[in-house]
């Protein structure tokens, strides 16, 4: 079966930059629920033995405060706090012995503020300096690539591509942050370096396998050598990105609730990854080099 993707190549690329769009906006009005990991704070994990919320939360706004956030699940309470001194942490745990039989929590971190500022500033360095080493890296591998190609069209489109995938991931954050409390932490930004990997990877599969055919040359047609190329890694991609999405679901369903929002950053963005490498980096290709002929006449 041989079926024309690029010919919808417009509506991929609309599709795409519509949900771009909407998650900037879901940024911009709700903002992202930065963790104790930034902001500094204090995170306990106790292991449920009634499955009651309400009067825990209800304690803690009345005596820590009425910024904390108390999550359960199946098999946890995770409360995150401002900085607890001693005598507050104390008070905490004689309240859970007394009400929810609990003595010692199974974790407990407590991060400064400073700290937090500098991890942020080092989590945005990071990302940074990930991108620019990725279109250096990009650019050198396809030095060789025929024409109409060239090496640096290859690596814009793969951090385009890339881009969207890490804006759909925070945009998805937005959501779960504003009505689940889903932070965004330190394996948060573990989850988005993962995900420019992967996407980076991927696209890099299929842009190998273009300029492949550009030096066999079997196709004339720049866009049908594009769809051919696409056509044969298309079974590959997915089959990868399907057996990745299943390790995530199951860690997803059984890794507790320290992994849970790892586990749901990965997800969102291995199968946007997967779907930018076809349907986004391609489509820019072919669109540059029309661009360039129109340009040329």
């Amino acid at each position: 079966m041989n079926l024309n993707i690029v010919k919808y190549k417009y509506i991929y690329l609309g599709f795409s930059l519509s949900l771009m769009i909407l998650a900037i906006i879901f940024i911009s009005v709700w903002g992202l629920n930065f963790g104790i990991d930034f902001t500094g704070g204090t995170q306990l994990i106790y292991k449920v033995q009634k499955n009651e919320v309400s009067p825990l939360k209800k304690y803690i706004e009345n005596n820590i405060s009425q910024g904390s956030i108390v999550q359960l699940t199946n098999t946890d309470y995770q409360i995150q706090t401002p900085p607890l001194d001693q005598q507050k942490l104390k008070n905490l745990e004689t309240y859970l012995q007394k009400t929810f039989i609990l003595s010692k929590p199974q974790s407990i971190k407590t991060i400064g503020p400073t700290i937090g500022a500098q991890l942020a500033q080092d989590a945005i360095y990071s990302i940074i300096i990930v991108m620019l080493g990725i279109i250096l890296y990009i650019g050198f591998a396809f030095r060789k690539v025929p024409r109409p190609a060239n090496s640096w069209t290859f690596g814009i489109s793969a951090i385009l591509a890339m881009v969207h995938d890490v804006i759909i991931v925070f945009g998805a954050f937005a959501i779960l942050g504003h009505f689940f409390k889903a932070p965004i932490d330190s394996l948060f930004v573990t989850a988005i370096l993962t995900v420019i990997g992967f996407s980076v990877h991927d696209t890099i599969v299929v842009f190998d396998r273009i300029r492949e055919n550009l030096i066999k040359k079997r196709l004339a047609n720049f866009s049908d050598m594009i769809n051919n190329s696409l056509m044969q890694t298309l079974n590959r991609s997915l089959n990868t990105s399907f057996t990745v999405l299943l390790v995530l679901s199951a860690l997803f369903l059984l890794g507790g609730i320290t992994i849970r929002w790892f586990a749901v950053a990965l997800l969102i963005g291995i199968f946007s990854g997967t779907y930018s490498s076809i349907f986004v980096a391609s489509q820019l290709l072919i669109i540059y080099e029309q661009y360039k002929e129109r340009k040329s006449k």
